[in-house]
């Protein structure tokens, strides 16, 4: 019995570790943490996205009104602008592509 339950872990361990590699290589970018955080909201509330809180820091100096326009165009919202335009947040839904 001891050794099935062995076998079980090993087996949630070499997942997990699949799982690892895919993030890195599927999403390099991206904070594995952030991905574990979607997948499993997504599996507690299935058919939804999960709402995150996206939040961009920039350069002084940028054209504000560019920013807000791009993030408008590939987000449909209006973002929150504060710190002398340099910082840019926004509530939305999100899939796991868009990550």
């Amino acid at each position: 019995m001891a050794n099935q339950a062995e076998d079980e872990t090993q087996e949630i361990q070499t997942k997990y570790d699949a799982f690892q590699k895919a993030c890195k290589t599927i999403l390099p970018k991206i904070d594995r943490k952030l991905v574990e955080d979607f997948v499993y909201r997504q599996h507690e509330d299935p058919g939804t996205n999960p709402m995150y809180s996206l939040e961009v820091t920039t350069k002084e100096g940028l054209d504000t009104q560019k920013i807000k326009d791009l993030i408008w165009s590939k987000l449909g919202e209006m973002p929150d602008i504060d710190h002398r335009g340099t910082y840019y947040r926004i509530e939305h839904k999100i899939t796991l592509g868009m990550l």
